[in-house]
């Protein structure tokens, strides 16, 4: 309900600048998903949502895992605790009550749509994860959990027509009664669509408060630790979330550079050629490609020569080795390079951050002019799948390529990134065991 009295709030405020509501056609949504929010028989919300970084079901998996798991229930085994699954093990045994009021479970942008059309139903895309494991394997997992798919919501394309604005709502979305309401996708997809890289061939990243990777493929694929969702005709996504982009650099800005504007503090940063700290950003856990809420994070190679732009670049860089382990393991199923990536979010407005992008994943990199591509992407939805086969034209876009003279130097980093994130897994599991202690 704070995220409706939010909409209706910033509506207002759009019509109070002289916006007409009136002229609005339809209306598309989009928004994070992993993200539940649980509804009753009559479509009222029963509990607070548990958002998509929410860890809490790690221990009710564990548990089940004792007496479920020991049988042959293959790929249940897999499940995280970040997956909207496990967050319904974690109601059943944790909270009966609103377990046995529970009817429906949708998504952010499937609740807003129902206070406009009165309809609860979402798309084929945030739903896979309720239906589908991170390996693309079917099967009726809610069935051998013992959870009634009748609480799942019907799931349309991102194209489809929901419904039409009911009357009465309050102003200025009266003025929209009767228009068409678009069911929409998860913001990543709309924004993969909005930059331009939803085509087979290319890659995505969106680095917001989290940083989403991936490539696009023409056919099903598969790699360890990467979601594999359907996300078109002829069109695979394979990929995933991390725990943190922009999150990651304000907490280094607080640290290391506070009071410094974020453009001040990247430029001191980058003038230096020194080897920065190597980062391992797993400050929350991770979701791609560990799946691991207990990982934790650190700094390697420390020296006293280090400053405190040192210690930022090396969050910077840290955040896209991890974007770079994703895309390695993506390219590797899908058996191609990509031809380019397509880079948007909050961090692709700085000049600085793109070419590092680029130099780090050592693939050119098209950042679209128009900042906010999760809109764009929402707003061609009403356009139906034909702008499936619009890709960004570089008119459109800025390119970074990389920088050939930074190569050596980001190859050897990501390899004793990669051996480091392996070697931190038992180490962070013993951390976090002395913690609980």
């Amino acid at each position: 309900m704070d995220w409706w009295l939010a909409f209706q709030k910033g509506c207002a405020e759009l019509a109070d600048r002289g916006h007409d509501f009136a002229n609005i056609m339809a209306v598309a949504g989009c928004g994070f998903t992993r993200t539940q929010v649980f509804l009753d028989e009559a479509g009222n919300v029963i509990r607070p949502a548990i958002t998509f970084q929410d860890s809490r079901a790690a221990d009710t998996l564990k548990n089940l895992r004792n007496d479920v798991f020991a049988s042959d229930c293959g790929d249940i085994g897999k499940l995280g605790p970040f997956d909207p699954l496990a967050r319904l093990l974690w109601l059943r045994t944790q909270e009966p009550g609103h377990w046995a009021r529970l009817r429906r479970i949708i998504e952010p942008k499937d609740f807003l749509n129902m206070m406009l059309t009165g309809i609860a139903a979402s798309d084929t895309i945030s739903q896979a994860a309720m239906t589908r494991d991170r390996n693309g394997d079917s099967g009726d997992i809610l069935g051998i959990l013992g959870i009634d798919s009748a609480i799942l919501p019907e799931a349309n394309t991102p194209f489809a027509e929901l419904g039409h604005v009911r009357t009465g709502l309050p102003y200025p979305l009266f003025e929209l009664a009767g228009r068409p309401v678009y069911c929409g996708s998860l913001d990543t997809w709309s924004c993969v669509l909005g930059s331009g890289g939803l085509a087979p061939g290319l890659g995505y990243s969106i680095s917001g408060t989290s940083d989403v990777s991936g490539v696009i493929c023409a056919t099903e694929r598969a790699a360890d630790g990467l979601l594999s969702v359907e996300w078109g005709p002829g069109l695979w996504q394979l990929g995933g979330p991390s725990q943190g982009a922009a999150t990651r650099l304000q907490w280094a800005m607080d640290r290391f550079s506070p009071g410094a504007t974020t453009e001040t503090a990247l430029a001191a940063a980058f003038a230096s050629d020194a080897p920065a700290p190597l980062f391992l950003p797993y400050l929350d856990g991770e979701r791609t490609p560990w799946w691991d809420p207990e990982l934790q994070g650190a700094f390697l190679g420390l020296s006293t020569s280090h400053t405190a732009g040192d210690f930022l670049r090396g969050v910077a860089e840290g955040i896209n080795y991890l974007s770079r382990e994703i895309f390695a393991r993506a390219e590797e199923a899908s058996g191609t390079p990509v031809k380019h990536v397509c880079f948007s979010g909050g961090l692709a407005s700085s000049p600085l951050l793109c070419q590092l992008k680029a130099d780090v994943l050592d693939r050119s990199v098209l950042v679209p002019k128009n900042p906010e591509t999760g809109l764009v992407g929402a707003a061609r939805i009403p356009q139906r799948p034909e702008i499936l086969d619009q890709v960004a034209g570089r008119e459109d876009s800025v390119l970074y390529k990389p920088d050939p003279s930074k190569r050596r130097y980001h190859d050897e980093r990501f390899s004793i990134f990669r051996m480091a994130s392996e070697a931190l897994v038992p180490v962070s599991h013993q951390l976090h065991r002395l913690g609980e202690a």
